[in-house]
Parts: C-alpha cells; sequence; structure tokens
C-alpha cells in the first residue's frame, strides 16, 4: 500500500488571512505542534507504508524541504509529482499524474484535512475500494454532498439537495489494486472533459458495481482546512483528533 497526498493547490480563500506565500501549500499548516503533512505521513507509517507521491504545484520547493526532514524521521520514500499548470487544474489533474506508476492499494488524501486517526484506521480496515463519508455534519450549500441509495452513489457535488445527501464525502478515499485500471481510465476521462474537474466524481462512477464502501464517520471530528473559519475550528478539535496518535510523538 502507498499514500496519494494532494498538494498542489495554492489556497486562495485562506490566504486572505494567512500568509501561505511564507508557510506554503495548506498541508505545511502547523496545528497543535504539528504540520497535516506530518501528520498524514506518520498515520500512513503506522500501516507499514514506505512510499508516499506527493503532488505539488505552488511553492513546492517548500514541501520539498519539509519532506527531507520527514524522511529522516520517519524512514519514508517521498515522490514528490510537479504539477506543471496547477494553476489552471483541478483536483482530477493532480490525482491523475499522482497515481501514474502506482499499482499497489493506494490511500489518497486531500493535502488539507486535519483528521481524527480513527477515521483512517476504519478506511483501511474496510480492505476494499472505499471513501469516507461524514454522516452526522449539519450540511451546507458548500459541502461536496453524497447521496447514497442502494449501496451506489445517485447524487454527488455541491449541488445535491441538502435534504437529499446522506451525508459529505470528506477528501479521504481507499482504491485496492484490482480496481486501479478502472480509476485511470475514468480520471483521464475527466480531466479529458474538463481539467478544473474535481476526482471525486470517479466514486459515483466506481460505486455502479456496487463493489463501492462507504466509511462512516459517526461523530469523529475532522475538517478540510478552506479559510480562516476552517482553520480555527481544526485548532479547537486537533487535542482530539490526536489522541490515539502515539505514533506521531
Amino acid at each position: 500500500m502507498i499514500g496519494v497526498i494532494l498538494a498542489a493547490g495554492r489556497g486562495q480563500r485562506l490566504s486572505r488571512d494567512i500568509d501561505l506565500e511564507k508557510i506554503g501549500p495548506k498541508c505545511l499548516l502547523t496545528i497543535n505542534g504539528y504540520t497535516l503533512l506530518e501528520r498524514m505521513v506518520s498515520d500512513l507509517v503506522s500501516f507499514d507504508v514506505d512510499t508516499i507521491n506527493i503532488v505539488v504545484g505552488y511553492k513546492a520547493d517548500l514541501v520539498q524541504r519539509i519532506c527531507t526532514t520527514l524522511e529522516k524521521k520517519f524512514g519514508i520514500d517521498f515522490n514528490l509529482v510537479q504539477n506543471e499548470i496547477y494553476l489552471s487544474t483541478n483536483t482530477a489533474y493532480s490525482l491523475h499524474i499522482g497515481l501514474n506508476n502506482v499499482y499497489d492499494d493506494v490511500v489518497i488524501f486531500n493535502g488539507d484535512m486535519l483528521y481524527d486517526y480513527t477515521i483512517l484506521n476504519n478506511l483501511i480496515e474496510m480492505d476494499q475500494t472505499a471513501i469516507s463519508v461524514d454522516n452526522k455534519k449539519t450540511l451546507t450549500e458548500e459541502s461536496f454532498k453524497v447521496r447514497i441509495a442502494d449501496g451506489r452513489i445517485d447524487e454527488m457535488g455541491k449541488a445535491v439537495p441538502i435534504e437529499n445527501a446522506t451525508g459529505e464525502f470528506i477528501g479521504l478515499s481507499m482504491i485496492v489494486r484490482k480496481e486501479l485500471q478502472e480509476t485511470k481510465r475514468l480520471l483521464k476521462l475527466l480531466v479529458d472533459d474538463n481539467l478544473n474537474n474535481y476526482y471525486d466524481f470517479i466514486y459515483q462512477s466506481l460505486s455502479q458495481n456496487g463493489d463501492l464502501a462507504y466509511s462512516f464517520t459517526n461523530g469523529l471530528r475532522w475538517t478540510e482546512i478552506d479559510d480562516i473559519s476552517d482553520a480555527t475550528y481544526a485548532k479547537s478539535i486537533a487535542g482530539v483528533a490526536d489522541r490515539t496518535r502515539g505514533h506521531l510523538r
């Protein structure tokens, strides 16, 4: 199993309040003493992952510098995959290039996440292609919502009516080896259609054969960090989210 972390974006909304020119991409935000990236890396190492692909773009040099330190600390190999056109692409393209030369089970992270370690553990324990879905939070128009019916995703995206939604896809998922070829095919279709597509929509297609599983958060804490209010919330839950991360220290 390997990890893929998507960390190419500029974080435009957050940069209105935090100097990302100095810090770098959002994965390098420090919350409760650790960067988001260090949490993801240490978590993957705890599952015996020894290779991580990080898709970089904005301030890639700062990510490279931190990865040099993390390589020594955790004994991990990093492959930094350059998204040279990160200003004009979205996550489908980043994952498309991030999965190049990947042929094993893979855990995929949006790079701006802080999450309870148990969420990741529950996902990996499913041992099949699966996505993490928050089935408890109060949804908003901005939530990337999913509607699951009979084990399949009927609707997905911000436009899904809140009253129809099962929950929100949180940006954490796993694809097993046997579904990688189909995943890569679906990503290419998304990218060919529109470079600004989200990769999330591959899961709606993958769910149609009934093999996609759903790991529900059931109230465990997590957040993506899009703006300053998200960053403030991340600080408020970091202690709880880190409570089972003995491997981080």
